[in-house]
């Protein structure tokens, strides 16, 4: 009798174990930013983007549909005219430790997520993988060309983790970024160092905040033929200054990003005796999907930076242009000119 028992529940938990098996989904390995192996569904259709640029890296690999949810500043101005539906994917608030509940709510298969390991193993623990695709504080690079490396590993992660035509995308990027490198890099690196104008890159507040050493702007602002003046500041991503500090380098051009108005410094009587200010070097950074200082549309703040700086030596690179192509191939979305002009003004867009 126990014999029969034993093979009987034996049986029964086979049956389970097969039936468990037929039901799990498929997935497919990805290694992410982090150097972890993660396990993903394959064709995911609810992904959570819940880091800085997720989504637009998301909407320019083609699989926005694909998103479930977002962080509260992925539909900015220029998402919302690029791909009108954002605004209706729900927005996760706190992004940085998300509603696990409400993420399964919401059926999500993978989040693009921080490193923050207590909360990828409170997500793992309820069956929800995370895909790191940025780090908080310190950054995995150290040199120009760790930078580069770094914003290839990111595409690629994410479009690993949905798979399909975007990975596709992803080498039509590659092929872009690279190109424009080259582009810019051939003739800014004969250069002399004492013909490369100092540049600030202000961010936030009244200007007394910046991207310091490692930071997207650092290697933009080299690559483009710049000094760039707070490469010697500490490591963290924002440093706090003084005009004191700002006067002792005294740039010779200030650019401002996430920043609306140039008359922050330029009436500001404290900035007055600065280069830049007294030159009329002042310029707003451009902005679109995302911040061109953080997103995959760093690449355009590239040329921006080495037409703004050099002038002369890009005097054929037609800005306008390159925001009106890139949107095109990358979104699918045809800018208007004034749009475009938009874009290069930091304003937000006009209905078209």
């Amino acid at each position: 009798m126990y014999f029969r028992k034993a093979k009987w529940l034996g049986a029964l938990a086979l049956v389970l174990l097969c039936v468990s098996a037929a039901c799990a989904a498929p997935a497919h390995s990805v290694t992410d930013m982090a150097g972890r192996t993660v396990q993903v569904p394959d064709n995911a259709q609810h992904a959570a983007c819940l880091v800085g640029p997720s989504f637009e890296k998301a909407l320019m690999l083609g699989v926005a549909d694909r998103v479930a949810a977002v962080h509260k500043v992925a539909a900015t101005p220029w998402a919302r005219l690029v791909y009108p539906a954002v605004k209706d994917i729900p927005v996760v608030n706190n992004q940085g430790t998300p509603n696990i509940e409400e993420l399964m709510n919401l059926g999500t298969d993978f989040v693009l997520f921080w490193y923050y390991p207590d909360q990828i193993k409170k997500m793992a623990d309820s069956g929800i993988p995370s895909v790191i695709v940025q780090f908080p504080g310190a950054l995995p690079y150290s040199d120009l060309q760790g930078f580069i490396r770094y914003q290839k590993i990111e595409v690629q992660a994410i479009a690993d983790a949905f798979g399909g035509a975007a990975l596709e995308h992803a080498e039509k990027w590659f092929d872009y970024y690279d190109s424009k490198i080259a582009y810019v890099t051939e003739r800014t690196s004969k250069i002399p160092e004492d013909k490369r104008p100092k540049v600030y890159y202000a961010r936030s507040d009244e200007g007394l905040v910046t991207f310091s050493r490692n930071s997207y702007p650092h290697y933009l602002v080299e690559m483009a033929g710049g000094n760039y003046v707070a490469k010697d500041t500490p490591v963290e991503m924002n440093s706090h200054l003084t005009v004191e500090q700002i006067m002792n380098w005294d740039p010779d051009i200030i650019f401002m990003g996430r920043m609306n108005s140039v008359e922050i410094i330029t009436d500001n009587p404290a900035w007055s005796g600065i280069k830049a200010v007294r030159d009329g070097r002042v310029y707003l950074s451009p902005s679109g999907v995302f911040n061109w200082d953080y997103g995959s549309e760093n690449i355009l703040l590239l040329l921006y930076l080495a037409k703004t700086i050099h002038p002369d030596l890009f005097a054929d690179l037609d800005m306008e242009k390159e925001v009106h192509d890139y949107y095109k191939t990358f979104y699918g979305f045809e800018l208007s000119q004034e749009n475009v002009q938009r874009i290069l003004t930091h304003q937000n867009p006009a209905a078209q």
